[in-house]
């Protein structure tokens, strides 16, 4: 689960919480001050009777409530997805690298640092494939059949010249043969968190000469 939506399950469950024990301490108040100056000894009897069956499927819902609630957080801390990838471990991807299609999967898992993770591929006819996760490139191939949920990261065909890691706007910067910019980088998301950003940066941008500048000044990334 995101943050904002553990606190506003939180606000929620705090107000059902209050919610209910008003009601409840309402009703016994009517009782006791309003129906049993009465003197109708069966119309009390069964008065307590409803409300005390009425209290305890509230309070019985709104356990159950809390206990999904609690699973959902836990499950969101832990959750692991499948990768679709495999490393290669023979015949060593040289770059420059032509690529057929290029899928994009953001917000995989989130690493200790708080930083909310994605993965990128760059994919050949062939399987094989130039991998972005974990902050750092690998060669792998890819399963296609898992590849459904990720997205298109809009380049059809593109050829990898070289991928560089940067200190400056981005974190790494791939350069492309006509001369577009891949940029990752780490960007604020509300909260306090951070997420892994992609971004494809053509010549005729504004920031395209700040991004190049950048690449210029990184370090090329050897596989």
């Amino acid at each position: 689960m995101k943050k904002w939506q553990k606190i506003a399950g939180l606000i929620i469950f705090f107000l059902i919480t209050l919610y209910e024990f008003l009601t409840w301490a309402n009703t016994y108040v009517y009782l006791k001050y309003v129906v049993e100056p009465t003197d109708n000894d069966l119309l009390i009897e069964q008065s307590y009777m409803y409300i005390d069956g009425l209290s305890l499927g509230m309070w019985m819902n709104l356990s159950l409530a809390i206990f999904l609630f609690i699973c959902l957080w836990r499950k969101g801390m832990n959750k692991t997805y499948p990768s679709p990838i495999k490393p290669i471990s023979v015949e060593k991807i040289i770059i420059p690298f032509t690529f057929e299609r290029a899928y994009c999967h953001i917000g995989v898992t989130t690493d200790n640092s708080g930083i909310e993770r994605m993965e990128v591929y760059f994919v050949r006819n062939d399987k094989t494939a130039i991998c972005y996760a974990n902050s750092s490139f690998n060669q792998v191939v890819i399963d296609d059949a898992k590849l459904d949920k990720y997205d298109n990261l809009k380049i059809n065909i593109g050829t990898i010249n070289s991928i560089r890691e940067t200190i400056g706007l981005a974190n790494h910067i791939i350069k492309l043969s006509d001369e577009r910019l891949i940029v990752f980088e780490v960007l604020p998301k509300g909260y306090g968190e951070l997420y892994e950003s992609v971004t494809i940066i053509a010549p005729s941008d504004d920031e395209y000469s700040d991004y190049l500048e950048d690449y210029k000044q990184g370090k090329e990334i050897d596989f």
